[in-house]
């Protein structure tokens, strides 16, 4: 996992996306699964303060996905609606 010291900046006004977000929670599990099917548990003294983090972000994550949820809901709308107009025009100009 990449260690991040500060709490970046977003610059270029990009949001994260469903494929970056679910990458760092596969990252996330498989951390803790590695954890979890060792032989014995022996737990380092980072642990605790690394899974504090990997539970905020399995928190925000969820806000996240429905956000980026309901933005490509009004994307899908926006388009139907311009198909919608689309067809309605192509109609008007077959029947005159």
């Amino acid at each position: 996992m990449q260690q991040i010291t500060a709490f970046p900046k977003n610059k270029d006004d990009t949001t994260l996306n469903r494929l970056e977000l679910i990458r760092y929670l596969s990252d996330a599990v498989e951390f803790c699964h590695g954890k979890c099917t060792v032989g014995r548990l022996q737990a380092a003294e980072s642990d605790a303060t690394r899974l504090s983090y990997m539970r905020v972000l399995a928190q925000m994550s969820t806000p996240l996905l429905a956000a980026l949820r309901d933005s490509e809901l009004q994307e899908l709308d926006d388009r139907i609606t311009q198909l919608e107009k689309e067809k309605e025009l192509e109609r008007v100009r077959i029947k005159s």
